[in-house]
């Protein structure tokens, strides 16, 4: 998956960090059972949520480090949900996809490419992207986890015969109930993008742009999704095939 977003100056807001956190470990066993990944966060990352921050953090793995972030959006989750799925809400220059047969709404597999600046060759990659039911039943519906792993699918209209492709690619978008305070969100990737560019500086650049993306997805939510998303408007679905309605 692709690292995208602008930055956005968002004012403050104030939660309770206590009960963020209760909100999320309220779901520790589903999410160690369940969870593709079921991650931990320490009071510092908490409070900072609170304050209405971008909350990060690499974390050190064999190979490829693993980089997330968190975000808590003042809105619900299906207008959340909206701001990260619509196909409106943005486009990045250089990148392509396809999808490739077989692929079904909880289990796609897609082509992706992006052209790199010059002297680099273009990346190219096929994911896997699941919905994971069996935790969003285990939580009532209240997380949403959306995965995607490296697959060794081929055949690609799309498919460049020079491109580099990806060593190593996984991550998820994480999407939890925290009523009254909003929706956590979260997103996270390993990713190795060969070639001559090092995993430390593709690493550096990756974790730099990851505020921009959640700031990103906060502001459609907070000014974008309601009008855009009218009786009009495709239906976006959520993880259990159940439509969006509009309006929001």
């Amino acid at each position: 998956m692709l690292l995208a977003g602008l930055a956005w100056a968002a004012p403050l807001q104030t939660a309770d960090p206590v009960g963020l956190r209760a909100a999320y470990e309220s779901h520790r066993a589903a999410l160690d059972q369940h969870g593709v990944f079921p991650l931990s966060f320490s009071d510092p990352f908490w409070t900072q949520l609170a304050r209405g921050e971008v909350a990060r953090r690499r974390d050190q793995l064999d190979g490829t480090d693993r980089i997330l972030a968190f975000v808590l959006v003042p809105a619900s989750r299906d207008t959340t949900w909206v701001a990260i799925q619509d196909p409106h809400a943005g486009t990045v220059d250089g990148f392509v996809d396809e999808e490739l047969p077989g692929s079904t709404f909880d289990r796609r597999v897609v082509y992706q490419r992006i052209t790199l600046p010059w002297p680099l060759q273009p990346r190219q990659w096929v994911v896997e992207v699941r919905n994971n039911d069996a935790l969003r039943d285990a939580t009532a519906g209240a997380v949403w986890e959306r995965s995607w792993t490296l697959s060794d699918a081929r055949g690609a209209k799309l498919e460049l015969e020079h491109a580099v492709w990806l060593p190593t690619n996984e991550g998820a978008w994480l999407i939890v109930d925290a009523a009254p305070h909003g929706t956590l969100v979260g997103y996270h990737a390993r990713t190795s993008i060969g070639g001559v560019v090092p995993d430390e500086a593709a690493l550096r650049w990756s974790y730099g742009t990851l505020t921009g993306l959640l700031e990103g997805v906060r502001e459609r939510a907070g000014t974008w999704v309601v009008p855009h998303y009218d009786a009009t408007h495709v239906r976006v679905l959520r993880p259990d095939h159940t439509a969006v309605p509009s309006p929001l």
